[in-house]
Formats: structure tokens, C-alpha cells, sequence
């Protein structure tokens, strides 16, 4: 079950590249349009996009926490 739900998790990541962060929070922010798991792999990228100013280098949940509070999400 833990494998068929990470395997969707990579096809919605492999889906979102290439989205630019405007269309990234869009999907974070529309929680009746898009499924959780999709909104998460939008946060992923968005993270990774993220300015070092914003994340100050530090490891991924810390990062995404960062992300969260900067962008309002």
C-alpha cells in the first residue's frame, strides 16, 4: 500500500517539473480543486525553487517550513 501511494506521489512530482512557482501556488492554495497528494508534490518543487534568502540552506523540513511562512501557505 506505503509503495503504490509513493509511486503516485513520483508521477504527480514528474508531472508538476517545469511549472512555474505562480501555477506551483496556485495548486497549494486551490485545496477543493487538487487532491492532497498532488498540492504536496506542487510544495515540493516550490521548495526546491524557493530563494536561498528564503531557506538559508537548512534541510528539507526545516525548508518547506520556511517556504510555508514565506509564501503564506
Amino acid at each position: 500500500m506505503k509503495s503504490l501511494r509513493i509511486l503516485r506521489l513520483v508521477k504527480m512530482i514528474f508531472h508538476t517539473n517545469g511549472l512555474p512557482p505562480a501555477v506551483l501556488l496556485q495548486i497549494i492554495r486551490s485545496r477543493d480543486r487538487y487532491s492532497p497528494l498532488y498540492r504536496t508534490a506542487a510544495l515540493r518543487h516550490l521548495v526546491f525553487h524557493a530563494p536561498l534568502s528564503v531557506t538559508g540552506g537548512r534541510p528539507f523540513a526545516e525548508r518547506r517550513r520556511r517556504v510555508r511562512k514565506h509564501y503564506a501557505v
